[in-house]
């Protein structure tokens, strides 16, 4: 059946442009529902409309698609970021974890949970109770000098409640005076009680610590880490760590005055675990981002936008042997 030109445009203009219904342009334009059907399809397929669909989170999945290529990660979330501030990202971040966390979450998981201002966002994010039978492990020795909400023990109760278990904690600091007191630590019934679980755990929520700026690693800036520990540091170009194992922008540990001297899961094991989610952005982050893929210390990223573009840039320049 063909139909005039003129009358499929005038009900394409209706249906597309002024939002009337088909019964409506139907009643308007005197003709059968069946007709105004028939004419929008075929203005469709003559070319009179046609349909553009734009997806406002296009630069995002590509983002995503290029890291998980380029890491060869399971999964890579990103979120965009118009100027947050760094509060304003790391709940953005939080909730983008919370939800993914989620969605693979199975009864008789084990979840393993550092510490940190981003990790602390995560659980925020998470629903008040989720209705999964797992058990919670904290795999970092906790910090004094932490707020009460950011330190390892209150962030791994605080998870732990939101499927109505106990947590199982690590009493201990996360890093020794002495590399003499750990052999010595480890020995300790409930310390022991807690690495026993390390192995076995399926889902671990991690943070990656920037060194520098200093303001941006928690770590750096309460003085959990002392100036000499620091200078060592520097000196083996150290840009990050994953629970204070720290690494080089090529993901290497760095062999510093901390080697030996640090209370938690180890980074061997740490790279065995299923679903390890880093959970980390800003443009300041990207080299200690990128060292934490490069080490394969995670193989789920959640960040932002900046980030991504900026470890992406850093990658290929690299590879490139610019």
């Amino acid at each position: 059946m063909s139909y005039n030109t003129k009358l499929m445009v005038k009900v394409s203009t209706l249906y597309y442009k002024d939002g009337l219904t088909q019964d409506k342009i139907a009643e308007k334009l005197k003709v059968s529902k069946y007709q105004v059907n028939r004419m929008l399809k075929k203005a469709i397929s003559t070319g009179i409309v046609k349909i553009s669909i734009s997806d406002p989170t296009k630069s995002v999945s590509v983002l995503e698609e290029k890291l998980e290529k380029t890491f060869d990660l399971k999964r890579a979330i990103v979120v965009e970021n118009f100027g947050l501030s760094d509060v304003e990202l790391k709940s953005k971040l939080g909730a983008a974890a919370a939800a993914y966390l989620v969605e693979i979450i199975k009864d008789k998981d084990i979840i393993g949970v550092s510490w940190g201002t981003t990790i602390n966002e995560v659980v925020n994010h998470l629903p008040e109770r989720i209705n999964k039978d797992v058990e919670v492990v904290q795999i970092t020795g906790g910090s004094h000098q932490l707020s009460i909400d950011l330190n390892c023990h209150d962030i791994t109760t605080r998870l732990a409640k939101k499927f109505g278990k106990e947590p199982h904690l690590l009493f201990a600091p996360a890093i020794l005076d002495s590399k003499d007191l750990l052999p010595v630590l480890l020995e300790e019934k409930s310390i022991k009680s807690t690495f026993d679980y390390f192995d076995k755990i399926k889902i671990s929520l991690v943070g990656i610590g920037a060194l520098y700026p200093k303001v941006i690693s928690t770590l750096v800036n309460t003085g959990h880490i002392s100036g000499k520990d620091f200078e060592s540091l520097k000196e083996n170009n150290a840009v990050g760590d994953v629970f204070s194992h720290f690494f080089d922008i090529n993901g290497n540990i760095c062999d510093s005055t901390l080697n030996g001297r640090i209370v938690s899961m180890s980074v061997e094991i740490l790279k065995k675990v299923p679903y390890s989610i880093g959970v980390a952005g800003g443009k300041l982050k990207a080299e200690a981002i990128l060292g934490a893929l490069r080490g394969k210390y995670i193989n789920i990223l959640v960040t932002d936008d900046t980030a991504a573009e900026r470890i992406l840039k850093l990658q290929f320049k690299s590879f490139k042997g610019i």
